[in-house]
């Protein structure tokens, strides 16, 4: 059973930013990168249909027997995937994001080898990688924030729907630019990582949802 317990009402307000926060992913723009796994069935233990964590785990990679490989149906165009893909219950990124993601705050991701390949079985240059944030913080000023509560089967989460707007306690976060918030969906970043991305001529479409608290 779930019900809405709290959502402020949306206000107009000037485009004034308090500690600007994104939610930071995939878009779908150009459609579907097409890539199938090709040895999903060495890699993903039934019941399970997708690629994930393993049982004991909330977020990175177990241990593969063998390094992902992925190419795409041939009933979709064969383009090489953009800087930021989803795949699976992971992200599939460019090398050149990667870097970035490694130099501003490796403590907050985890990567994964893959191999990717266009149809003719050449493979896809620059390398792409498998991607999980795997930092999770209880960061949210909940006073602060425009944010729906609401709670399932007794456990309290929070919703990003209804435009939120979002506060998180820098004394939380401490060093953190990319982060997950504990019951609450999504991935979150701070300017800095996203300065740092357009610093990097990134430029194939990011999602870039500003979450920050506005007056």
């Amino acid at each position: 059973m779930s019900n809405v317990v709290s959502l402020r009402p949306k206000r107009v307000r000037a485009p004034k930013h308090i500690g600007a926060f994104f939610e930071l992913g995939p878009t779908y723009a150009n459609g579907d990168h097409g890539l199938e796994l090709e040895n999903g069935y060495k890699l993903i233990t039934p019941p399970r249909v997708m690629l994930g964590p393993g049982p004991d785990q909330k977020y990175g990679f177990p241990e593969f027997p063998e390094v992902p490989i992925l190419r795409p149906e041939k009933q979709h165009y064969d383009r090489p995937p953009k800087d930021l893909e989803q795949f699976h219950l992971y992200w599939l990124i460019s090398q050149r994001l990667k870097d970035v993601l490694e130099r501003v705050d490796p403590a907050g991701v985890s990567f994964a080898d893959c191999e990717v390949f266009h149809i003719s079985g050449k493979p896809i240059e620059p390398r792409h990688h498998l991607c999980d944030v795997v930092r999770e913080v209880d960061a949210l000023d909940e006073t602060a924030s425009k944010v729906a509560v609401r709670y399932i089967d007794g456990e309290k989460l929070y919703s990003l729907g209804g435009d939120p707007e979002l506060s998180f306690k820098r004394d939380v976060l401490g060093d953190a630019h990319i982060f997950r918030q504990k019951n609450m969906g999504g991935v979150f970043c701070d300017a800095l990582l996203k300065q740092a991305i357009v610093d990097a001529g990134i430029k194939n479409p990011l999602h870039f949802c500003d979450v920050s608290i506005r007056v």
